[in-house]
């Protein structure tokens, strides 16, 4: 992978126009080959913002800890003159390749917190299940602004594939109540919530809101047990939680055919999903190997 560098360049004093700040360049896989990989790359890097992204990039400074009083009067001041508080931080293209969900250093309006490598996974993924011929639609519980989903509706337009469904399964309205006795992490009640409205308003913005996406609003223990989704060649799993990574499991796990991938974001560094996947595959028999993707999610392919 290489880079132009950490800073944006600053034009001499000369007469000259002045030099646009320096793109860092994120190499995503497979290397482009034609017109449909290049289509992909760009997703890819629009998605997660890669393709915008600069040396510096811009945050909202929002209030906490003990200065949050004075933020917060001074952002409603400001804002009286469309002015709010920000921080430059330094950024480069590594930045992109990994998940970014506690990233202070990404574009901050991205569809996806995921990396580049999470979407050259499924990329491979779902080629492999198209070529192999693998029954089944596709789904993604727990989709934030719908990122995942986004990329995988492009993959199935880009192979002009129109007999299957993409499925956005999420609650829209953020985490569940939280079961202190199976969750060790500190979240609370609607944390990830991004309304139902803003998620198809980002498929259209691609282009890619059509009858081959289907969203399936609700908690996945109230939707899924009578959810149509039926049979599953990519089953990805965002859930967050200990019960809600088990609740798609119990619902959805045996919708998945033979030669599919089910995929885990969040399985290295979260212990609660952790500990419902492993559980899972104890309790079923599941011995297929467990494939990393990046620093968080990991894959398995389903055997017969």
């Amino acid at each position: 992978m290489t880079g132009t560098g950490n800073r944006d360049i600053l034009s001499s004093m000369s007469s000259k126009p002045q030099a646009a700040p320096v793109v860092l360049s994120v190499h995503t896989q497979p290397t482009p080959r034609d017109a449909i990989e290049l289509y992909l790359d760009l997703m890819k890097k629009v998605l997660t913002r890669a393709l915008m992204a600069k040396g510096m990039e811009r945050h909202t400074i929002l209030p906490h800890g003990q200065k949050s009083g004075f933020l917060y009067r001074f952002n409603r001041l400001a804002a009286r003159f469309g002015l709010e508080a920000v921080r430059l931080t330094a950024s480069s293209a590594g930045d992109y390749l990994e998940s970014g969900h506690a990233a202070s250093n990404r574009v901050e309006d991205a569809e996806t917190m995921l990396g580049t490598r999470q979407l050259d996974s499924m990329q491979r993924c779902i080629v492999d299940v198209l070529n192999r011929n693998i029954p089944g639609d596709l789904i993604e519980a727990g989709v934030w602004r719908g990122g995942m989903t986004i990329f995988m509706r492009a993959v199935l337009m880009a192979y002009h594939v129109t007999d299957r469904k993409v499925w956005v399964a999420d609650s829209f309205d953020g985490l569940p109540a939280i079961d202190r006795v199976h969750e060790t992490f500190d979240w609370q009640t609607g944390d990830m919530a991004i309304p139902l409205e803003t998620v198809r308003d980002n498929f259209a913005r691609y282009g890619l809101l059509d009858e081959q996406v289907v969203f399936l609003k609700g908690f996945f223990a109230e939707t899924l047990p009578k959810a149509p989704v039926r049979p599953l060649s990519i089953l990805r799993v965002d859930a967050d939680l200990y019960q809600s990574t088990m609740d798609v499991l119990r619902n959805l796990y045996s919708a998945l055919s033979i030669g599919g991938y089910a995929i885990f974001d969040d399985y290295q560094n979260l212990p609660d999903c952790r500990r419902a996947i492993d559980e899972f595959r104890s309790e079923h028999g599941i011995g297929e190997d467990v494939c990393r993707i990046d620093e968080r999610a990991i894959y398995w392919q389903k055997q017969g």
